[in-house]
């Protein structure tokens, strides 16, 4: 009888030592999401953009491609596609002492004030105390779906400006929910956070 007597204090122990642990864990994750109110978040650019299997480099305009990649644009121009691809970069900095982080964040980006995507970034990351980090969040789409009523040269002239060509200022807008979790629950930001960017 002693035996079973003292296999249940130990039982009774150590659950109650994983219910301190657990603790534990729920508040240091509730302290983050506070840090994580303290946090600024800034779009620092774009980057990796790439057109129809092209990679465009930082400046690049029309004149830059090759007879083939040129007739390769214009083909899909004419079947009023232009698919890109290209990572928004996004600071995140975090002022406070502790660590700030989170397990997911909802986006929404749009470009001229047209979304382009709303969707979730599913990699969770953490920002060390009083240091900032940074977040490619990866885009795809097809400007020329996004922007129909543009003509093809517009369209066109609006790839390279993702990739820093001159042409007329484009209106960049981020919205960010970051997530964090919290014994096993997901808990959001209370609103989306909003960043607007131009890109000269």
């Amino acid at each position: 009888m002693s035996k079973v007597k003292n296999a249940l204090i130990i039982l009774f122990i150590a659950l109650g030592l994983s219910g301190c642990d657990q603790l534990a864990q729920i508040a240091n994750q509730a302290a983050q999401m506070a840090n994580l109110r303290n946090c600024t978040f800034d779009v620092t650019g774009i980057n990796k953009i790439n057109m129809l299997g092209i990679d465009l480099s930082k400046g690049m305009d029309k004149s830059n491609l090759t007879a083939m990649q040129l007739l390769n644009v214009t083909n899909s121009l004419m079947n009023r596609k232009l698919p890109v691809t290209f990572n928004v970069n996004l600071d995140v900095n975090n002022p406070n002492s502790l660590a700030a982080s989170l397990g997911k964040m909802d986006y929404i980006i749009s470009l001229n004030n047209k979304e382009v995507i709303s969707s979730t970034f599913n990699n969770g990351f953490s920002i060390g105390p009083n240091s900032k980090g940074t977040v490619a969040i990866p885009i795809s789409t097809d400007l020329f779906q996004l922007f129909s009523s543009e003509t093809a040269d517009a369209v066109l002239n609006l790839a390279f400006k993702l990739a820093g060509a001159k042409s007329n200022p484009v209106n960049l807008g981020v919205k960010v929910k970051p997530y964090i979790k919290i014994n096993n629950q997901s808990l959001a930001y209370p609103d989306y956070i909003t960043i607007n960017k131009v890109l000269e």
